[in-house]
């Protein structure tokens, strides 16, 4: 019996997609992002709650980059650095899949009014 346990049944795959939903979310979640809209949207198109998230897959590895707007009064390096701190710990912790990269491009700042 123990033999069986260890067959595969078929595959388990993972779309690109999801790892940029998973991006995304994690992303919004970090004081001093500035969320456009609460509504996610289609992959690899401008996010209506970030810029462009892109993820490149390769076997169980995954790369990300994705582009954030810091709100006014918050450190720009220091959000961009907890965003990617973020991100690979939301798509390892849901996926398994090793992030290897984490880029997150300031694209602007949004200044209150």
């Amino acid at each position: 019996m123990e033999a069986n346990e260890n067959k595969t049944i078929g595959s388990i795959k993972v779309s690109d997609s999801v790892i940029i939903k998973i991006a995304e979310v994690a992303a919004t979640e970090i004081d001093g992002v500035d969320c456009k809209d609460q509504t996610l949207t289609p992959a690899n198109k401008k996010s209506k709650l970030l810029g462009v998230v892109k993820t490149k897959l390769s076997g169980d590895e995954a790369s990300v980059k994705l582009e954030i707007v810091v709100k006014e009064g918050f450190n720009a390096v220091n959000v961009a650095e907890n965003v990617q701190k973020s991100v690979k710990s939301a798509i390892q912790n849901m996926t398994g899949f090793t992030v290897t990269k984490v880029d997150v491009v300031v694209a602007g700042i949004k200044f209150n009014k």
